[in-house]
């Protein structure tokens, strides 16, 4: 637990767990919303349970109510086997208070003895990307292993936000931090982003986290998307057809 007199901040446990060296994934709100859906739907799909949230007089005075419960905006869910973590924030943290926030955090990730961090990010495209690619933000030994199970290192990348200050900490503190990063549409919900961060985390993790839904949502979207395009072109063929003067 954070000393208050030491900090603003503090995670607040809300029950106590003995932890086998968990991997911590991340979302946070930023530039795109892929990091908390894809937080959501991984708590959702394992059905974990909220352990602990991080209270601070610099998080946005909002209440969240998700799953028939009112909820604070910044919490940590845990598996039934005490080896995954979620850490996942619906409201944008002030850059002024990162640092804070993202050292309160860390402090109680160091407490349970996470084994590493993973930042799930987006990355903000036009349109809608006809690939999703994950790229991996990480050290050389992580980058090697990830390459054999078919996740590509970025040729550079800037974190920022909370996910920026979290990394900054994992350097400091000597915990390996990294980050997944995937193409996002910032026009239209993209749960092709989510998927593609679900689906890399299952190969560098096996988490086994079942996609069903997901594709489903990709498959209905795409099916949409096309027909907008075949109405589209409909539209721009009337246009090229001659018009009589007449009507």
């Amino acid at each position: 637990m954070v000393n208050k007199k030491a900090s603003e901040s503090q995670v607040m446990e809300l029950e106590k767990r003995n932890y086998n060296n968990p991997v911590v994934l991340c979302g946070f709100a930023g530039s795109t919303p892929t990091g908390v859906l894809a937080a959501s739907y991984i708590v959702e799909t394992l059905g974990m349970h909220q352990v602990a949230h991080l209270i601070s007089q610099h998080i946005p005075p909002v209440a969240v109510f998700v799953g028939g419960k009112l909820r604070h905006p910044f919490r940590i869910y845990a598996n039934n086997s005490n080896t995954v973590l979620v850490a996942m924030c619906e409201v944008p943290i002030s850059s002024a208070h990162i640092y804070e926030i993202s050292n309160t955090l860390m402090n109680w990730i160091d407490q349970v003895g996470a084994s590493e961090i993973v930042i799930m990010e987006g990355s903000p495209s036009n349109g809608i990307p006809e690939e999703r690619p994950v790229f991996a933000v990480a050290e050389k030994p992580k980058l090697e292993k990830f390459k054999k199970a078919g996740i590509q290192p970025a040729d550079s990348a800037i974190i920022a936000g909370m996910g920026g200050g979290i990394l900054n900490e994992c350097l400091v503190r000597k915990i390996t931090g990294l980050s997944f990063i995937t193409p996002t549409s910032v026009d239209i919900p993209d749960p092709g982003a989510v998927l593609s961060i679900i689906e890399a985390l299952n190969k560098a993790y096996n988490l086994k986290i079942k996609t069903d839904l997901l594709e489903e949502q990709v498959k209905a979207l795409d099916e949409q998307i096309k027909k907008i395009e075949e109405q589209y072109k409909e539209l721009q063929e009337k246009q090229k057809e001659p018009q009589s003067m007449y009507g």
